[in-house]
């Protein structure tokens, strides 16, 4: 799901659960074209391939480091922890509503 740093949900696709998320990221951003050229993703979204084929298109992707990566406690910033936390609390409220089942 692409989802504005406010919460709202911009655009979502549903995959087989064998179909990693970051599959289906660069698509889902072709199509949405979000105004903030920064996005966030969680730790299922590092990797490098994806940052550079998201930079050619004009994004920038954080990602937290992993606890046990180099620099991690200076990259995790606080401000984007905390736009993280409302996006997630915006897809558990998905589960209270029974989502995961349609």
């Amino acid at each position: 799901a692409i989802v504005s740093d406010d919460g709202y949900v911009l655009d979502y696709a549903v995959a087989r659960a064998s179909v990693h998320d970051a599959k289906e990221t660069v698509e889902l951003m072709k199509n949405t074209h979000p105004a903030n050229r920064y996005l966030l993703g969680d730790e299922g979204y590092l990797g490098k391939r994806l940052h550079d084929r998201l930079k050619q298109t004009g994004y920038e992707l954080w990602t937290p480091y992993r606890k046990n990566m180099a620099g991690a406690k200076k990259q995790d910033d606080r401000q984007l922890m905390a736009i993280r936390r409302t996006i997630e609390s915006d897809f558990s409220l998905l589960t209270h509503y029974n989502a995961e089942n349609n």
